[in-house]
């Protein structure tokens, strides 16, 4: 009998070992990979459950097989998981919800940390605001940020202003750096292109306004950091979207997503077609990218991302008054004549590695490149281009014991090599002709880098960085028959230092302030003169930042509100003049000064109701730009409103779902004029628009989901110029032409599928 006994309690303990067992595991952001400290994991009965430590890892001694866990985190979706005995380590990657921005943990500084402790001005677009618009241009997201505008005459002309900044660069955006999974938008003289960035592939945009140098080097406007969409934890899926509306507008995005403990996988492919509404305006573009993350050990991240991008899109050009008011579908006569296009291939690719090496060290260390082949015909000319660029950023954080709260030290280094080929040709019934010039640029900065984070228990943090940036442009003229113009071109190291200070009143509620150093070097056509000859007197724009702010959540966390008051002091200001169709030389001529108020809320009226949730937002901007000194070619602008930025901007908007599948939103922007000329005798018209999108979303079934959507854009009808050329020349008795024609009324719909594989 006794036998009997023994042998049952051996029986037993074993099938309790052999079903109990320590899960272990990391609970990150699904956009940025970083560890999300105090989440809580419960099982089933909601009685049980552990929480994630500082580095986001936790340990629980339970059943696995078949244990059905919720993982929490304030600011982020619930998310549920089934537990295997095949994968007992688990990587939890958690989606953040659409409104509860505060305690997002964001990219935007060096420590990744929550956006309620970052002492600066950040905006943040997630997934579901990218997915009130029709997916075509990122302009109507990020015109709903104070104080950042985007100009939008085509879907390949643009130019992004921030704080003022960037406003006077006439064809492209200036002064604003931008990143895509850490690999730079922005060329080696400055140059940013984020048109061309497909939709579908973005998971979130993150905006940090005003100098960032301490971080990111130049860019006195700030940055725009861009994540990549990756696939959801767990899952294996296959997806396609169509898109179809106005004139001739076809958009598919085809995705296929693998995400499991061990890697994250994402294939995608979309393409965009759009006849247009102005003469000589049809766009095309595809793209393919691949997102790869892979885990070999818990402290250790390898992510690979590589991206193609094929465009091709014709160019319309902008139109005097006159033109503009009587058939704004026109082209300007001499680009519909010549029917000039810019057709490119352009390739991304980036590698990071991001390792945990102690408790108090970590790595992270990235090796990009990005290619570009490029032809434009134009009436005056064709442009050929090929450009290549390599580079690489390190960091390393040191969190070191100290006796009165935390330390969290940075340090770091980038470098940018880039090397641009151009030559231009007659055009000879819109053939290549006798070749007028040949040239070869060098460009290279580098970055080194430092800041300090000091967090007090009392809820204070200080923040102290420094950076030092060296750029260098080399030119070479290869085809010197009126003269030899090659030369190189470089400025005194500039050291960038920011100060600032965060304290938190509560878990909900956070004021700061900062002083920051910024600078923008001048593009390389800025650095010549009439005669195409390399100026060595030019020097970088530079300007300091003061601001305060505010941000937080009330009642209850149903409204959440970010405030910022700022004013920043530019010296050096760059006056790009053109002298001719192709032709323009930089002077430094003045300074500025940026005063301004941003200010957004966010209201969930029906948080977390059994059936609906609706969801109210709200952003102003206010500006005060002006000339405190310019004096140019004997004119004295002084006092006079800085060009091509709004005074006001304002934008609301409400979006809804309900559990029953219907969704939707509605959303507002208004902008008022604005000057187009230095001497203000001439101002853009104010104007508003009203666009709606709603749609129906259903999961058939565990394999299955669909979702078809429509939407109506520009509602009233409103006439208005989307881009405007400010200080617009003109030559040859021709008006000069400042206006480029925004969409009228408009429409769209589609549908998506998506059919789970695992």
């Amino acid at each position: 009998m006794l036998k009997k006994v023994i042998c049952m309690v051996i029986l037993i303990l074993t099938t309790l070992i052999a079903y109990t067992q320590s899960v272990t595991g990391k609970v990150l952001d699904a956009s940025n990979n970083q560890p999300l400290v105090g989440a809580n994991l419960t099982d089933s009965t909601r009685t049980k459950g552990t929480i994630t430590d500082d580095f986001g890892q936790f340990t629980w001694d339970v059943k696995s097989n078949g244990l059905v866990i919720y993982v929490n985190h304030l600011g982020y979706k619930e998310l549920k998981i089934v537990v295997n005995e095949e994968s007992p380590t688990l990587r939890i990657l958690v989606p953040t919800t659409a409104h509860q921005l505060p305690h997002m943990i964001v990219s935007a500084s060096n420590t990744f940390s929550q956006l309620l402790d970052i002492p600066a001005s950040v905006s943040i677009i997630s997934r579901n605001e990218i997915e009130r618009d029709n997916g075509t241009n990122i302009a109507e997201s990020l015109n709903r940020i104070p104080s950042l505008y985007m100009h939008s005459g085509t879907l390949n002309t643009n130019r992004v202003t921030m704080r003022g900044i960037g406003s006077r660069s006439l064809f492209s955006t200036t002064k604003i750096r931008a990143y895509l999974n850490d690999i730079p938008l922005t060329t080696g003289d400055g140059e940013t292109t984020i048109e061309d960035i497909d939709l579908g592939l973005v998971e979130r945009v993150e905006v940090l306004k005003g100098p960032a140098s301490s971080i990111y080097g130049a860019g006195l406007g700030g940055t725009i950091n861009m994540k990549a969409l990756k696939a959801p934890y767990n899952t294996t899926n296959i997806s396609s979207e169509m898109t179809f509306g106005s004139y001739g507008l076809f958009r598919t995005v085809n995705s296929f997503e693998h995400g499991t403990d061990a890697i994250n996988l994402r294939v995608n492919y979309s393409a965009i077609h759009q006849d247009s509404y102005r003469e000589n305006n049809q766009y095309d573009r595809q793209t393919i990218s691949i997102l790869n993350q892979l885990y070999p050990g818990k402290n250790t991240t390898l992510t690979f991302w590589g991206s193609w991008i094929g465009l091709k899109a014709f160019i319309p050009s902008s139109l005097d008054s006159a033109s503009f008011a009587e058939d704004p579908r026109q082209a300007a006569f001499t680009w519909g004549q010549t029917m000039g296009f810019e057709d490119y291939d352009k390739g991304l690719l980036g590698a990071n590695i991001a390792h945990q090496i102690s408790e108090k060290w970590e790595l992270s260390a990235s090796l990009f490149g990005s290619l570009r082949d490029a032809y434009e015909l134009r009436p005056f000319n064709i442009l050929d281009e090929e450009s290549g660029a390599i580079g690489s950023r390190v960091k390393l954080t040191y969190r070191p014991e100290v006796n009165n709260g935390s330390l969290l030290w940075i340090f770091g280094a980038e470098y940018f090599n880039e090397n641009y080929q151009w030559r231009t040709f007659e055009n000879e019934d819109r053939h290549p002709g006798t070749i007028l010039s040949d040239n070869d640029e060098r460009r290279s900065y580098y970055n080194a880098f430092t800041e300090a984070n000091w967090s007090l228990p009392a809820g204070t943090i200080f923040t102290v960085g420094l950076n030092y940036n060296s750029t260098k442009y080399k030119y070479r003229d290869l085809l010197p028959d009126d003269g030899d113009k090659s030369g190189n071109y470089s400025f005194d190291g500039q050291w960038s230092p920011r100060v600032a200070i965060l304290h938190n009143f509560s878990n909900e509620l956070s004021v700061y302030g900062q002083i920051s150093h910024g600078f923008s070097p001048p593009t390389f056509s800025e650095t010549l003169t009439p005669d195409g000859v390399i100026n060595p007197e030019i020097q970088p724009e530079t300007g300091y930042n003061l601001e305060i702010g505010s941000r937080g959540q009330l009642h209850k966390g149903k409204l959440g509100y970010d405030f910022s008051l700022y004013s920043m002091y530019i010296n050096n200001l760059l006056v790009a003049r053109r002298i001719g169709d192709d032709q323009f030389v930089g002077v430094n001529a003045g300074k500025t000064r940026h005063r301004g108020i941003d200010f957004t809320l966010n209201y969930d009226l029906l948080k977390k109701s059994s059936t609906s949730d609706l969801h109210l937002w709200f952003s102003y901007g206010f500006a005060d730009y002006f000339f405190k000194e310019f004096l140019d070619e004997g004119n004295d602008y002084s006092g006079n409103e800085l060009t091509g930025t709004p005074r006001h901007k304002l934008s609301w908007g409400t979006d809804f779902t309900h559990t029953s599948g219907w969704y939707g939103n509605i959303n507002f922007l208004y902008v008022s004029s604005m000057p187009m000329r230095d001497d203000n005798s001439i101002y853009s018209d104010a104007y508003s628009l009203l666009n709606l999108k709603f749609g129906y979303k259903k999961q058939v079934s565990k394999l299955f989901s669909f979702k078809v959507f429509g939407g109506l854009n520009n509602l009233w009808d409103e006439s208005y110029a989307s881009m405007i050329l400010v200080n617009a020349s003109s030559f040859g008795g021709r008006p000069p032409r400042y206006y480029y024609p925004g969409l009228p009324r408009h429409y769209y719909g589609g549908f998506s599928l998506m059919f789970k594989l695992k």
